[in-house]
């Protein structure tokens, strides 16, 4: 999980990426989160790998990955912020024993947060020592975190917001 996070540290979006498909590939989650399609998550990192030079290199799958994983992080920030506001806002008007929702959110959004981490750990550890296992370990953080994003807009619109 160390080599993991290091890869993702040192390929972190924040570094200047002046690419406009990795520009895209990070604005591509919006869109995708918008029409409602989890089909669609991955599409702009494999857009970004064919129409960035040297696509198919290691670093700069990494690089379309993690610009894709950066918008669904984004996101999935936004949205657990809105369901948890949206839950504490129902758990207001409920009577005290029942008012757990904001709580459990909480509790749910910090277990799955060490579920990810250990599942995409083992997407990593998969490849042994080939560099195969960097794209598998960073397509398995996007994939949970875009996945992860849809649930808490359901939960959301399910608590009763828009």
């Amino acid at each position: 999980m160390k080599a993991l996070a290091l890869a993702l540290a040192v390929l972190a979006p924040g570094a200047a990426w002046a690419d406009a498909p990795l520009d895209r590939a990070a604005a591509g989650a919006v869109e995708c989160l918008e029409i409602g399609d989890r089909d669609c998550i991955g599409n702009t990192a494999r857009f970004c790998m064919e129409a960035t030079p040297d696509g198919h290199t290691t670093v700069r799958q990494m690089e379309c990955l993690l610009a894709e994983h950066d918008g669904w992080d984004r996101l999935l920030n936004e949205e657990y912020t809105r369901a948890r506001t949206e839950a504490a806002r129902v758990d207001g008007a409920d009577q005290p024993d029942h008012a757990v929702r904001a709580d459990r959110l909480r509790a749910a959004q910090r277990a799955w947060i060490a579920f990810r981490d250990a599942n995409c750990a083992m997407a990593y550890a998969l490849h042994g020592g080939g560099s195969l296992r960097q794209i598998s370990g960073a397509q398995c953080v996007l994939r949970m975190t875009a996945e992860r994003t849809f649930e808490l807009r359901a939960l959301y619109r399910a608590l009763g917001g828009d």
